[in-house]
């Protein structure tokens, strides 16, 4: 659901195991909706975003997706699980 306004991201696992986990996350704006996979290692503080499909995201909210996609890898490295799904929404910057 695109929210009426803001950012809204959408992160869903696709498969994963003890040290790796591949993700879809998507991005929802009032005017868009984008998504790529995502490759996370744990155990080799690595981040792989793909090809992005539907456009380009916007800045503020491409870089609230690479925060969160760091604090999983963050929770995962000290022990935690892999989230199934994870659901976030942040308004807009001020101009």
């Amino acid at each position: 659901m695109r929210p009426d306004h803001g950012g809204r991201l959408e992160l869903r696992l696709e498969r994963a195991s003890e040290t790796c986990a591949r993700y879809l996350l998507t991005l929802l704006t009032a005017e868009a909706e984008v998504s790529c996979e995502v490759a996370i290692e744990a155990s080799a503080d690595r981040l792989d975003l793909g090809e992005w499909r539907g456009g380009a995201p916007p800045v503020w909210l491409q870089g609230y997706a690479h925060a969160v996609l760091r604090g999983v890898q963050r929770t995962k490295a000290s022990g935690g699980a892999w989230p199934r799904r994870l659901t976030r929404w942040r308004p807009a910057p001020k101009a």
